[in-house]
């Protein structure tokens, strides 16, 4: 595999996501770092705090190594394409949106045709809040990134793109395709955010000041989202995220039952298969947190 080349990156999108990647850039390497937002002002904020080194234009976009895409999932695929004749050959092109499938059958094979070597990429992290503002360099310390392959990804950029993402701090890189990806990020995404959503809707809510502690905000973090990208991102996503979501019901009915029947032993069998559940994807985990970075 070729060392990491990458030295000049340029951003687009610096949003929570784009921002985070700017700041994690600037602080953990000597990157030179160009960046883009439609609202010109956040990028000049960026530019003024010395996060970003200039602008990205068309014409310095040439000088671009890298090339990260944080936008709405609508807006990716044209937007790249849009800066693609600007790119040098060889440029990785990476956007960082929830869902791969789509984007990834859009602009792999087609980029790969024009000399530009294109990743479907997906940090895990974030928080409740969005914007410019709430972008830290810290973000990505304990996440993983997701990295999509497929038979048109350029191996040795897959490699630098994997020794780029571990320098701004990432501790873990997760290798797979667009089709898995969009399969699992339904379950430990989508759907947490659909129930977290779902369940404040209770007319319960307004009674709860005195009477929550964790359990309620763990539960409803992620009720506090951006609508129009969830949107985006439920409906690109629709067929795995409905598959989850059924089986959640099938799950959440035999509980339903075991309370209507007053059914202590079913009870009792449910809670302890989700605890029995829980340790084991906790122990899972934990033997994981100590493998090598792939």
């Amino acid at each position: 595999m070729s060392e990491e080349i990458v030295n000049t990156v340029g951003i687009i999108g610096l949003g929570l996501i784009g921002g985070s990647m700017a700041k994690s850039v600037r602080t953990r390497t000597d990157h030179i770092i160009y960046g883009f937002n439609r609202n010109e002002e956040v990028a000049l904020k960026a530019l003024s705090e010395g996060v970003i080194d200039a602008l990205l234009t068309r014409e310095n976009a040439k000088e671009c190594d890298m090339l990260i895409v944080s936008l709405m999932p609508e807006a990716v695929v044209s937007v790249i394409n849009d800066y693609v004749p600007f790119l040098k050959k060889g440029c990785i092109v990476v956007d960082c949106t929830g869902i791969k499938s789509g984007i990834c059958a859009e602009l792999s094979e087609s980029l790969n045709m024009q000399g530009i070597r294109f990743i479907g990429g997906h940090p895990m992290a974030g928080k409740e809040v969005a914007g410019y503002g709430n972008s830290d360099d810290k973000l990505f310390l304990n996440a993983s990134m997701i990295l999509c392959k497929d038979k048109f990804t350029d191996d040795d950029a897959f490699s630098e793109a994997c020794g780029f993402f571990r320098s701004i701090g990432f501790p873990r890189i997760k290798e797979t395709n667009a089709a898995e990806h969009d399969r699992v990020i339904a379950y430990t995404s989508q759907m947490a955010h659909v129930v977290s959503n779902a369940y404040v809707r209770s007319h319960t809510l307004k009674d709860r000041y005195g009477f929550s502690a964790g359990s309620f905000k763990d539960l409803t973090r992620v009720a506090k989202l951006n609508e129009n990208m969830w949107t985006e991102l439920f409906l690109e996503n629709r067929e795995p995220l409905l598959k989850e979501l059924k089986e959640f019901m099938g799950h959440m009915s035999e509980y339903i039952d075991a309370l209507e029947n007053k059914d202590r032993k079913s009870l009792v069998r449910l809670l302890g298969e989700g605890r029995a559940l829980k340790e084991q994807d906790e122990k899972k985990e934990s033997e994981l947190n100590g493998y090598k970075n792939s």
